[in-house]
């Protein structure tokens, strides 16, 4: 329990009026007595707020006892809701770290869970493309081969589809807890894999299970949110992927103590095994799990499911060479010693969280559509660059790439369980990621094979950055805006069924 005590003399910049009346900011309250005030709305387990007036010393004192309801990440939120909580807001629009629409003790609960599951993906997912090259020193495997390692490796997510679909008929809870802790102990197995057919294998069924928990989690997500937060809330759990991403760089430098020592990394997730309890525990079932209309198939839904896989074909086709062969490139071609990937990543992609948070709340405000493009021609562009430059000019692109394109996720990723009806739902995401797959799959193995034979890196992604022109161009065209929609309006289908109270 946090407590606050604030002292505001008469004359003070808010009137005594004005603290006597329930607040509607960060927090609704209701005044449960005069100069008492309980939780009304909000992301607090608990909260209560006291006004007393000292007319002898003219002061009015406020004491604020709350507990914010977000799990694994409440010390993230702890400075901010206490700054909002002592600055009183003369409307009810949220700081600019904030939803655009308040959560309430649920929501932030179940956000806060998702986003250390999401740390989790970010890190099983990251894991075989920052360590490739290394174990390609170990087992001798050119460029080529490593791209068609890769290729084996992400195509997980196809495989990922049979607990996809489990999903949307058991539950996305259960599906959460089993993906959690098989991914965790297929990543220790890959640390043990005497030859690079078993690693691959290891990284293969890793890649199955951290699909199938990000899935889950995008659909927790945007089923969970209110309306006006669900781009924001991906947002979150896109920091918090960074996060996972951006461990497996803190511990790269390991990679660089013997040829084998790259296997220490793949040990990291024993760490995780704890957080499939905790999710047993703690992480209730979707509220529109089961719910919507039974007979609902994807097949009534085809237009949009194909618009979004062309869409997801073209941009993963790009995106995925860029994050593969970026250690490459900048070890090969720029000459690059492992901690200094590890400091170039780090300092020119941290900032894109910054850029994340905005994004996602202008997602939630302006559209989705217009977020996509200005991410897309802009971020994915200044990376492009990236591949072609050096020096200064090469980490300042990156900077700007970093945090212009994390408008990608909020603005493109919420699309995929929008569009679809609850019963559908998961096999909807499913099957664009599987697009995504492909793209990734045709985008690395060409990369693999024109890098060779034109000796460069970055004329390849320069080539590359047709798709995501291409697709910002369908998207504009083909996709709704759904900025503020309930679900249920996006999908009259869930309706009738769907008693939102």
């Amino acid at each position: 329990m946090t407590s606050l005590e604030i002292e505001h003399p008469y004359g003070s910049s808010i009137s005594v009026e004005e603290l006597l009346l329930p607040r509607d900011d960060v927090v609704a309250e209701v005044e449960s007595s005069p100069g008492t005030f309980d939780l009304a709305h909000g992301p607090f387990l608990q909260y209560e707020r006291t006004v007393t007036v000292d007319e002898s010393s003219g002061t009015v004192t406020e004491r604020i006892n709350y507990q914010l309801a977000i799990p694994w990440f409440g010390w993230a939120y702890a400075l901010p809701v206490r700054h909002a909580l002592r600055n009183h807001r003369t409307s009810d629009k949220q700081p600019w770290w904030a939803p655009s629409q308040r959560l309430d003790a649920r929501a932030a609960s179940i956000i806060g869970t998702l986003a250390a599951a999401a740390v989790l993906t970010g890190f099983l997912g990251n894991t075989f493309s920052q360590m490739l090259t290394f174990a390609a020193d170990e087992f001798d495997l050119g460029r080529s081969g490593q791209g068609v390692a890769s290729a084996i490796v992400r195509i997980g997510p196809l495989l990922a589809i049979g607990l996809v679909i489990m999903a949307d008929r058991r539950g996305r809870r259960l599906i959460a807890i089993i993906a959690t802790a098989g991914g965790a102990v297929a990543s220790i197995l890959g640390a043990f894999a005497p030859n690079l057919e078993l690693f691959v294998a290891a990284q293969l069924v890793t890649r199955t299970f951290s699909a199938a928990l990000g899935t889950v989690i995008l659909v927790y997500a945007v089923e969970e949110m209110p309306s006006g937060s669900r781009a924001y809330a991906l947002s979150v759990l896109g920091m918090a992927s960074a996060l996972g991403a951006g461990i497996v760089l803190w511990v790269l430098p390991l990679a660089a103590l013997d040829v084998r020592s790259w296997r220490l990394v793949l040990l990291v997730p024993i760490i995780a095994l704890p957080l499939a309890r905790s999710f047993w525990k703690h992480l209730p079932e979707s509220r529109w799990f089961g719910e919507g209309a039974a007979t609902a198939t994807l097949r009534d839904h085809r237009a949009a499911l194909g618009g979004l896989m062309v869409i997801t074909f073209l941009i993963a086709f790009y995106l995925s060479p860029v994050d593969q062969f970026r250690n490459e490139f900048l070890r090969d071609e720029r000459g690059f010693e492992p901690w200094q990937i590890t400091l170039f990543v780090t300092t020119t992609a941290t900032p894109g969280g910054l850029g994340l948070l905005i994004a996602g709340r202008m997602a939630d405000s302006i559209g989705r559509r217009i977020v996509l493009v200005f991410a897309t021609i802009g971020g994915l562009g200044a990376l492009t660059l990236v591949f072609n430059t050096s020096g200064a000019l090469m980490w300042s692109l990156a900077l700007v790439a970093a945090i212009v394109s994390s408008g990608l996720l909020p603005s493109l990723g919420v699309y995929r369980a929008e569009l679809f009806p609850t019963r559908v739902r998961n096999q909807a995401v499913a099957w664009v990621t599987i697009s995504a797959v492909i793209g990734a799959v045709l985008g690395l193995l060409l990369t693999g094979w024109l890098s060779e034979r034109w000796n460069s890196i970055g004329s390849v992604i320069a080539v590359l950055w047709i798709g995501p022109v291409l697709a910002v161009a369908f998207a504009w065209w083909w996709l709704p805006e759904t900025t503020n929609r309930d679900l249920d309006d996006i999908n009259p289908e869930d309706r009738a069924s769907q008693d939102r109270g």
